[in-house]
């Protein structure tokens, strides 16, 4: 283990314990064996601290649904899986979710806020995507409502896990419970006109900008180069009168070997087959 997660590894157990405000900047250099100035060669305050680790614990999730297989049969046990792999993801990482949950309430500190919210979305985007690669367009109509459902359940479970501590409700248990239910709903689903419009939040500009992110992010800098050359060489493509379907679909394969650019990739797929212009 590096220094920089060992300090924050002392943090996050401080914070649990004590809380976020109530622990100190020297607290957590002497758990972590380094001078308070030692703390600040790493980060600049607890807060960048603290922001650091929201990054770290998105990218396990990321990480986590990344196992997915996208390829596989679309049917209700294509929703068990991923969404036994989210809930994995959350428990795995109990005692992060727990400080987070607990100590930053909406709105209470806005930088942070920020960076949750971006996390949500992140799931909030595969909640849309599972809908999709499961139901197709029979319901594209009812996709935010069942979103609305899906994230309820989930989140009324997470609390259960991360704040009430019932570690004793496997992943695989609450999966096939939601999904069970949710199947439920959706063979009634037709029966009453959806509450909640739905507009595709997915163009191909935002998913090449989210790749571009995402590249971003990638440690390895030769791989960062490779993946941003490749996705030059897609957006030249794709912006062509005559475009070269093959070729398009040659550089998205090889782009999708990387896990953590799986989803987008299967994205663009999905736009590419229905003719969708950047």
């Amino acid at each position: 283990m590096n220094k920089k997660t060992e300090i924050t590894q002392v943090a996050l157990q401080l914070f649990a314990e004590k809380g976020f405000n109530e622990t100190s900047v020297q607290e957590i250099a002497n758990g972590a064996k380094i001078s308070k100035g030692g703390f600040y060669n790493y980060f600049k305050s607890k807060q960048e601290l603290m922001l650091d680790l929201i990054d770290e614990y998105q990218h396990k999730i990321t990480q986590r649904t990344n196992k997915f297989d996208w390829k596989e049969s679309t049917s209700i046990n294509s929703l068990t899986n991923y969404i036994e792999l989210e809930v994995e993801a959350w428990m795995e990482n109990q005692p992060f979710f727990y400080v987070l949950f607990r100590e930053f309430t909406p709105n209470s500190n806005g930088e942070i806020t920020d960076r949750m919210e971006k996390l949500h979305e992140a799931t909030l985007n595969n909640h849309y995507d599972i809908f999709f690669h499961i139901y197709g367009k029979r319901l594209e109509k009812y996709i935010s409502d069942l979103v609305l459902l899906l994230e309820g359940m989930m989140r009324e479970y997470i609390i259960q896990i991360v704040i009430h501590r019932q570690l004793h409700i496997s992943p695989s248990s609450i999966a096939s419970w939601i999904s069970h239910h949710m199947h439920s709903v959706i063979q009634h689903i037709e029966e009453k006109e959806p509450l909640l419009a739905y507009s595709n939040p997915r163009n191909m500009t935002q998913l090449i900008q989210d790749l571009k992110q995402m590249i971003h992010n990638i440690n390895d800098k030769s791989e960062q180069s490779k993946y941003n050359e490749i996705l030059l060489l897609i957006e030249t493509e794709w912006n062509k009168e005559n475009i070269n379907i093959p070729l398009l679909e040659a550089l998205l394969h090889f782009l999708k070997q990387k896990k953590e650019l799986k989803i987008k990739i299967w994205q663009l797929e999905q736009l590419l087959q229905q003719g969708e212009d950047l």
